[in-house]
C-alpha cells in the first residue's frame, strides 16, 4: 500500500462563515500543491497562479482508493481534491487527530509548528515569511512562488516525519487499532462534509419572517402592560422584579453662573426599588439578581404575565436569530451548508460540529423541518443507538441487572420510577424523570439533582439508594474509579505554576487514554479534589460517543461503498449516537437496512478490533421522513 504525504497552498476568498479558506467554496483554488513518497525525500510540487486542476492533482499524485494520504488537518487537503470528484476516498491518516489521541484528549487542534517541535526538532519549524504575507493581506496567488514552494515543501517534510514518529508511538502506547479506526471515522467525516445538507431555503425564510412578527406582536403586548420596562436589560429586570438600589443620572439644578443664568450639573443619584416579589433570587456577580429562564418560569408558573411574555420573547428571538438567520448566513450557491464536524474539540473524543452547530440542534421552531434530501423525491433517514451510553455504563461497571435490563428491552427509566413510587410512569412522567438517571450516572450527587432538577433534598436521596439499590455493579464502579484515582495520582510540579499538580491516568478498554486533574475543591477550602463528573462521565462518553460511533460510523460508509449505493445514500451528519443520511427514494429501504444491520453489528467489530466481549445487545432505531423533522419509524423486516 502507497503512503502518500501531501500539503495544499490555497487561496482564502470564502466569504461565508469564518473559513475563509473553505474548500466548498468553489471560488477558492489551490495554488500550490507538494507531496511525496514517505519512504523518499524528494517532495513533488505543482504550481499555478491562476489555480491547479484538482482532478489533474489526484491523478498526479497516483492517489487511489487504497492509498494511505498522510497529512496535518488533511479533510481540508482531500476536500479541495475530491470536492468535483465523486471518487471514493482514500484511507487516511491525519497527524493532527493522532496527537489528539497520543496525549489522552489533552493536545485539541495541535498545530503543525507544535507537532514539528514534538517530533522533529525545533530547528526544523519553518520560518514566518509566509505567515507575515498572510498577516500583511498579501493574497496566497501574489506570495513570490519560490517563497510559497519552499515553504509547502518544508511542511510535507515534517509531516512525514512526524507521521513516521507517531505511528511507532501509536503501535509502542497499544493505541494504533484506536486511531486506525477514527482514521476511518474521519474519511467518513470529510464525506459528510463533502456532501453537506440541503436546506429549504424558502421555507427558511417564511419561518425568519414568521418569528419576526411574532416579536413584534409580543413587544408590543408587553409595552402595554409595562411600558416603562426595558425588558433587553438584566438589571432593569433585576429592579423589576425583585427590587434593589439603583445608581442614575439626573440633571440638577446647582446655583448660577455669574451672567444670572441657571447652572445645572449631572449628579449620580440612588434610588430604592421595591420590586414585585421582593429578594427571592439569587444575586449574581454584577449585584443584581438572576433573571434567567429558570428563574423566570418559576414566576410564569407562578402566574406572572410579564415573566410569561419575557420567555415567549426570547424563545422566539433564539430561534429566529440563532436557526434561521444563522442558518441563512452560511448559504452556498450549491443550496447547501457544510457543517464541519471536529475530532479534536473534546475531552472525550466525541464529535462537535460548527459553521452551523448540528450537535446542538433543536427541535423547537420546526428547525430541523429546514433539513431535506437533495435528490427528486428523496427521503433523510437517520439511525439513532437506543440509550447508548447507559449500555456504555452497564459495560463498563459490568452491572449484571443492567445488562440483562438492557437485554430484555427494559425500560430503567420505568423501572426506577417504579421503585420509587410503586408504580409504572406515563410517557409525561417518564421524561422529566429520566433526567435524574442521565445526572446520576454523570457524576452528580444529591445537590447536582436537586439544582437541576428543582426537587428536594429528600427525593434527591431517595433516587440515588433506588439507582445504587438496583444497579449495584454501578455503584460499585463509580465508588471504584474514585478510589482508583487517589490511589493512583501521580504528583508533579510545574515551574511556572505554584504547588504541585496532582493527575490520574486512565486507559479504557479500546486503548483510549485519559488524563484527570485535581481541582480546588468547590465545597472544601484548600483542598484539591477530582471532579466527580469527570471521573464518572469521561469513560462512559468516551467509550459510547468518542469510540463505538466514530467506529461505525467509519465502517458504514465502507458498506454503503460495497453495495454501491454510497452517491444515492449519502453520509451527511452524525449527531451524538445517531447517523443521518439523505438518499433517493428507491434506495432508501437498502440503505436502511445495511446501516441498521451494520450498526447493531458493533459488538462483533469490537471483538475483532480490541477483543473487547461486548455483553449488551445493540439496538438502533430507524426513521425516515421529507425532512429531518417529520420522520416516521420504519420497519424493518
Amino acid at each position: 500500500m502507497q503512503t502518500l504525504v501531501l500539503d495544499l497552498e490555497t487561496t482564502v476568498n470564502c466569504p461565508i462563515g469564518s473559513h475563509t479558506a473553505n474548500p466548498m467554496w468553489l471560488g477558492n483554488k489551490v495554488i500550490s500543491a507538494g507531496w511525496m513518497d514517505v519512504d523518499e525525500d524528494n517532495v513533488v510540487t505543482a504550481y499555478k497562479k491562476e489555480g491547479l486542476d484538482e482532478a489533474l492533482l489526484v491523478t498526479s499524485m497516483g492517489i487511489t482508493e487504497s492509498t494511505l494520504v498522510v497529512g496535518q488537518n488533511i479533510k481540508f487537503d482531500l476536500l479541495y481534491l475530491y470536492r468535483n470528484n465523486l471518487d471514493k476516498l482514500p484511507r487516511v491518516w491525519d497527524t493532527q487527530l493522532a496527537a489528539y489521541i497520543l496525549s489522552g484528549q489533552q493536545h485539541l487542534y495541535a498545530s503543525l509548528d507544535e507537532l514539528t517541535i514534538e517530533y522533529v526538532g525545533k530547528k526544523f519549524v519553518k520560518d514566518d515569511r509566509i505567515k507575515n504575507y498572510w498577516k500583511a493581506g498579501v493574497l496566497t496567488e501574489d506570495i513570490p512562488r519560490a517563497e510559497l514552494v519552499d515553504y509547502m515543501k518544508c511542511d510535507v517534510l515534517n509531516t512525514a516525519a512526524i507521521f513516521k514518529a507517531q505511528f511507532k508511538e501509536a503501535e509502542q502506547a497499544g493505541v494504533l487499532t484506536l486511531i486506525l479506526t477514527q482514521m476511518d471515522a474521519l474519511r467518513a467525516t470529510t464525506e459528510m462534509n463533502r456532501n453537506g445538507m440541503r436546506v429549504d431555503w424558502e421555507y427558511v425564510t417564511a419561518c425568519r419572517i414568521s418569528y419576526g412578527h411574532q416579536i413584534g406582536s409580543l413587544n408590543k403586548l408587553i409595552t402595554s402592560i409595562a411600558p416603562d420596562l426595558d425588558y433587553m436589560s438584566n438589571k432593569q429586570l433585576s429592579l423589576y422584579f425583585f427590587g434593589g438600589t439603583e445608581k442614575y443620572t439626573e440633571r440638577t439644578l446647582v446655583g448660577e453662573y455669574k451672567n444670572g443664568k441657571p447652572k445645572f450639573k449631572n449628579v449620580e443619584l440612588e434610588r430604592t426599588i421595591d420590586g414585585r416579589y421582593g429578594a427571592i433570587a439569587e444575586v449574581g456577580k454584577s449585584g443584581y439578581y438572576s433573571v434567567d429562564d429558570v428563574v423566570l418560569d418559576t414566576l410564569h408558573k407562578a402566574g406572572d404575565s410579564v415573566a410569561e411574555l419575557i420567555l415567549r420573547i426570547r424563545k422566539c428571538k433564539k430561534i429566529k436569530e440563532t436557526y434561521y438567520e444563522g442558518l441563512s448566513s452560511l448559504r452556498f450557491p450549491s443550496n447547501n451548508i457544510y457543517p464541519n464536524l471536529n475530532h479534536c474539540a473534546t475531552k472525550t473524543g466525541r464529535l462537535t460540529a460548527n459553521n452551523p452547530n448540528l450537535q446542538n440542534q433543536t427541535d423547537e421552531g420546526g428547525v430541523k423541518a429546514a433539513y431535506v434530501s437533495r435528490f427528486a423525491g428523496g427521503k433523510i433517514l437517520e439511525l439513532d443507538y437506543s440509550q447508548l451510553e447507559m449500555v456504555a455504563l452497564a459495560y463498563l461497571a459490568n452491572d449484571k441487572q443492567l445488562i440483562e435490563d438492557i437485554n430484555n428491552g427494559r425500560d430503567m427509566h420505568k423501572e426506577l420510577y417504579k421503585g420509587m413510587y410503586g408504580r409504572y410512569p406515563t410517557d409525561a412522567e417518564r421524561k422529566p424523570f429520566k433526567r435524574f438517571s442521565f445526572l446520576l450516572v454523570y457524576g452528580g450527587g444529591a445537590t447536582t439533582l436537586m439544582a437541576q432538577s428543582g426537587c428536594d433534598v429528600a427525593t434527591a436521596k431517595k433516587f440515588i439508594r433506588t439507582f445504587y439499590s438496583r444497579y449495584k455493579g454501578v455503584k460499585a464502579y463509580h465508588e471504584e474509579i474514585v478510589k482508583h484515582a487517589e490511589k493512583n495520582l501521580v504528583i508533579t510540579y510545574d515551574e511556572a505554576k505554584s504547588g504541585p499538580i496532582y493527575t490520574y491516568f486512565h486507559e479504557s478498554p479500546t486503548g483510549r487514554h485519559y488524563l484527570f486533574k485535581k481541582y480546588p475543591s468547590e465545597y472544601r477550602k484548600g483542598e484539591m479534589t477530582f471532579s466527580p463528573t469527570e471521573l464518572k462521565n469521561w469513560p462512559i462518553q468516551g467509550f459510547a460517543t468518542g469510540d463505538v460511533v466514530p467506529m461505525m460510523v467509519g465502517i458504514l460508509l465502507r458498506e454503503l461503498e460495497k453495495a454501491g449505493i454510497s452517491r444515492s445514500a449519502l453520509l451527511v451528519m452524525t449527531v451524538h449516537d445517531s447517523v443521518v443520511l439523505d438518499t433517493t427514494e428507491e434506495v432508501v429501504y437498502k440503505a436502511a437496512c445495511i446501516a441498521k444491520q451494520t450498526l447493531e453489528n458493533a459488538p462483533a467489530y469490537l471483538k475483532a478490533y480490541f477483543n473487547i466481549d461486548f455483553p449488551c445487545i445493540l439496538k438502533v432505531g430507524v426513521e425516515v421522513g421529507d425532512n429531518w423533522q417529520n420522520t416516521q419509524e420504519l420497519e424493518i423486516k
